[in-house]
């Protein structure tokens, strides 16, 4: 069966293509992975003068309409040109929780990070709790707020902070600044910046609280289908990378005399790369339309399916494409080892492959024949 993106999809994948051709290089990101602040003010303005900060959000919310395919096709042309540029960090993960939260303040902040004005992330992993963001560690008691999140991923630049915390056994969502608290930030994986943020008795207004309860926890759980699904998209983009490198290594690369890409053993590692290519790329539309649906269980189900599956065949790619490399696949001066390091790094964020292979399972139990 052929499935054809629409064309307005398929236009603004081809404008992020010609766009990072032009301004990002694998120079600039060895340049980028070794600065603190990951935000370059004017590839900022060209991504907001291109229309992807409002792309993500309803128009009624003040964005372009866009669907999760469409910001897909953006993470994987981000993912294949190893932009660090912290657009699904700051812009889109942001937004999205302002938007699915709804209220009056969560939308006026939203406009703020459509129009370039707010500088915010998300911080939803704590220290020493695993994946588990539904039941975070951290306390809010009375106004105080005291725990550790760590993972958080600013870009070093953010100056508000979307973290989750329990109040009464309840969950809660606080816009906290990033000034009130303890930051530790460095490298990530992938290159990008992380921060470790620690909370110590942060005194909590009224109007930092967001969100609480059953609104708090469907709005984070939309915004994990949604990330995990992002996660996706850019290891594709990255494995497509990968493979299109190595298929061309395997064609110049001589032993013995002759291309390297006449083994048969080579072979065989370039059909793999190439079959499991296809898959991820229909798993990839299938969770692109699937995880921002509003049936709880198709998106679940999606989102949990699509992120265990990348986590295994996008790192088996970048796994072959360093072996058929050899040693030169795992230097600083060639970007095969630095998309290995974005595939795993995105292979472990919003859940790794036992996690939801645990949870897929769990979600077969509370909905079995569906």
């Amino acid at each position: 069966m052929e499935f054809n993106l629409p064309e307005n999809t398929t236009l603004i994948a081809d404008t992020a293509r010609r766009y990072l051709k032009d301004n990002y290089s694998f120079e600039i990101y060895r340049q980028h992975i070794e600065q603190q602040n990951h935000v370059d003010a004017s590839r900022w303005l060209a991504m907001q003068e291109l229309g992807w900060f409002g792309l993500p959000f309803a128009e009624s919310s003040g964005g372009f309409g866009g669907t999760l395919l469409d910001v897909a096709m953006v993470v994987r042309e981000l993912g294949a040109a190893l932009c660090l540029d912290p657009y699904v960090d700051m812009v889109v993960a942001p937004g999205k929780l302002l938007e699915y939260i709804g209220s009056d303040a969560s939308l006026a902040m939203l406009s703020d990070v459509i129009d370039g004005r707010a500088k915010l992330a998300c911080a939803l992993y704590d220290y020493h709790a695993g994946y588990q963001v539904l039941t975070p560690s951290m306390k809010l008691n009375g106004k105080r707020l005291s725990g550790q999140k760590n993972f958080v991923p600013d870009g070093g630049f953010a100056d508000t902070l979307l973290a989750t915390a329990l109040a009464d056994g309840e969950l809660v969502l606080l816009a906290v600044p990033v000034a009130d608290c303890e930051t530790i930030r460095h490298r990530a994986l992938d290159g990008g910046r992380i921060a470790n943020v620690l909370f110590d008795e942060v005194e909590i207004t009224d109007g930092m609280i967001l969100a609480r309860g059953k609104k708090a926890e469907q709005a984070l759980s939309m915004l994990l289908a949604y990330l995990q699904a992002l996660d996706c998209a850019r290891m594709y983009g990255a494995a497509g990378a990968l493979y299109q490198r190595t298929l061309e290594y395997a064609k110049t690369r001589k032993q013995f005399g002759v291309a390297i890409g006449g083994f048969q053993i080579i072979q065989h590692y370039l059909v793999d790369m190439f079959i499991d290519l296809q898959q991820l790329e229909s798993m990839l539309l299938m969770v692109a339309v699937k995880a921002e649906s509003e049936d709880a269980s198709r998106r679940e189900r999606a989102s949990t399916a699509a992120k265990a599956y990348y986590a295994d065949k996008a790192v088996r790619i970048a796994q072959q494409a360093i072996q058929i490399h050899g040693g030169v696949g795992v230097t600083e001066e060639l970007d095969i080892g630095h998309y290995f390091r974005l595939v795993t790094h995105c292979s472990l964020t919003h859940g790794d492959r036992a996690h939801h292979i645990k949870r897929f399972a769990g979600l077969d139990e509370v909905h079995p024949g569906e």
